[in-house]
């Protein structure tokens, strides 16, 4: 496997891992009307401009299989939110439900969090969806710690996140 950044011509792969992970992982959690409404091409067309306006405050991370079909990805970068204590965030891991338990998202945490450390985006925070017990339990045996949480809308729904920290 190889974990490298992120190139233009990786859009429509990053984007098939994107809407395929939240409609495995998130399926119960998030309503199927707005997981059925996902799009490739919408998805695939924010992420080429996530791409192109990437600086060094702002970063994503591809794993490649063998094969170099991409099958997970890191974004990560400055916090998008105000705050003096917290530099950075780990704004998403997602990788495809077939190669998941196989280290591939410990590599990317370790590669995101390797470039924010370089970067001085640290300490970093994660939003994590409350009912997403699987990546409450990945990011907590990864070191990261439970801080605050919030609501927030996806569709017509309020959902309860989890902040995790990483000093």
């Amino acid at each position: 496997m190889v974990i490298r950044p992120a190139k233009i011509s990786d859009s429509s792969g990053i984007a098939m891992v994107n809407v395929d992970a939240w409609k495995s992982t998130y399926k119960g959690i998030i309503s199927d009307e707005y997981l059925d409404n996902l799009s490739y091409e919408k998805r695939e067309q924010a992420i080429r401009q996530i791409i192109n306006t990437a600086d060094d405050k702002k970063f994503i991370f591809v794993a490649e299989n063998i094969d170099g079909r991409i099958i997970g990805f890191a974004s990560f970068g400055k916090y998008r939110e105000n705050d003096n204590d917290i530099n950075g965030e780990l704004y998403a891991i997602y990788i495809l439900k077939e190669f998941q338990g196989k280290g591939t998202g410990k590599l990317l945490y370790r590669c995101a969090m390797q470039k924010l450390k370089e970067s001085s985006l640290f300490p970093v925070i994660i939003w994590v969806l409350d009912e997403n017990s699987q990546a409450r339990k990945f990011y907590e045996s990864m070191g990261a710690a439970k801080v605050k949480e919030r609501f927030i809308h996806i569709g017509n729904q309020e959902i309860k996140e989890l902040a995790y920290i990483v000093i």
